[in-house]
């Protein structure tokens, strides 16, 4: 490597890199990621401009999540470079490499619904809606193509990955998508954002519920575990199935609904107790008010009679 590839590959690497005062980075001593920020050109990027901007680095998944190989092995255990690159790469996953061109390489030719049964590993369920999914029956577009289009650089779940663009702005769906069935694309994505709304809103007012003392089971089963719920609705939206994403949608829809009536009524129970403290508070000032009064003229009435009898 030229002193010039290696004073730019490590300036990439501290720019990514977490700075002082952040969480100290567990991949530090990490055999691929130590040798690969060293190394020219697509190796290196992607572990610095891909791989450490993804979902998985933000999670502590590393390069042997997937490609196999020993990370853990360090630098000043070997004699030389080779030899710490070969003990490395040994113990490579083989099912990642199942349909890949060469045994010596860690890069995999693996595509379409292997993809799906790769990435189900850690992501299971997901992968049966997928698979069932039409995008699974034809076997693409695979979860790289949206998630991460076709780099280390996998992105977080958000509905942005759901792009609605045309063809002509580099749009993810359209470049399969004819204009008909952008329509339901777009169509789920709003049923979707709606819904995601409505699990955070609904979850809003059961906690003020609960602040005024209410609670109901039933209704703490989606409010208790509203980040399931989300992980539920995008899974379910993998299907690809428009009734059964509605299905789901409307079962929230109803706790929802019914969650919202509950705060309605609280709200206006706890509205008709303050007003009812108010007028009790104000009764009482003016009986206060009023025996004051009559104190006040008695004790003038008195001081009359009195000032009377002296004069007589």
């Amino acid at each position: 490597m030229t002193p010039m590839i290696y004073m730019v590959s490590h300036a990439v690497w501290l720019l990514a890199s977490p700075q002082a005062g952040d969480s100290p980075d567990v991949f530090a001593r990490n055999a691929c990621v130590l040798c690969h920020r060293d190394l020219a050109g697509r190796s290196s990027e992607i572990v610095d401009l891909e791989w450490k901007r993804s979902v998985h680095y933000a999670s502590g998944v590393g390069c042997d999540g997937c490609h196999g190989g020993n990370a853990s092995v360090l630098r000043e255990q070997f004699d030389d470079e080779e030899a710490w690159k070969t003990a490395a790469h040994l113990e490579r996953n083989p099912e990642f490499l199942s349909v890949g061109p060469r045994e010596d390489r860690f890069v995999s030719g693996t595509r379409g619904r292997s993809v799906s049964y790769f990435c189900g590993r850690c992501h299971a369920l997901i992968k049966e809606k997928h698979l069932g999914s039409p995008h699974g029956d034809f076997g693409d577009p695979s979860c790289l193509y949206c998630h991460g289009q076709g780099s280390h650089a996998i992105l977080p779940a958000s509905l942005d990955i759901i792009d609605t663009r045309p063809r002509l702005e580099s749009g993810r769906c359209s470049p399969c998508h004819q204009q008909s069935t952008m329509t339901a694309v777009a169509s789920i994505r709003k049923t979707l954002d709606d819904t995601s709304r409505l699990i955070d809103e609904s979850g809003r007012q059961y906690r003020e519920l609960e602040e005024a003392g209410y609670h109901n089971l039933e209704l703490e089963s989606m409010h208790h575990h509203s980040g399931e719920v989300h992980s539920q609705l995008r899974r379910v939206f993998h299907s690809f199935n428009m009734r059964e994403i509605g299905d789901f949608a409307g079962e929230i829809r109803s706790i929802a609904e019914r969650t919202s009536r509950t705060h309605q009524l609280v709200s206006r129970l706890r509205e008709a107790r303050n007003h009812q403290s108010l007028i009790g508070l104000l009764g009482a000032v003016f009986l206060v008010l009023f025996a004051t009064i009559l104190l006040h003229y008695k004790r003038r009435f008195c001081r009359d009679e009195h000032d009377g009898a002296v004069d007589a």
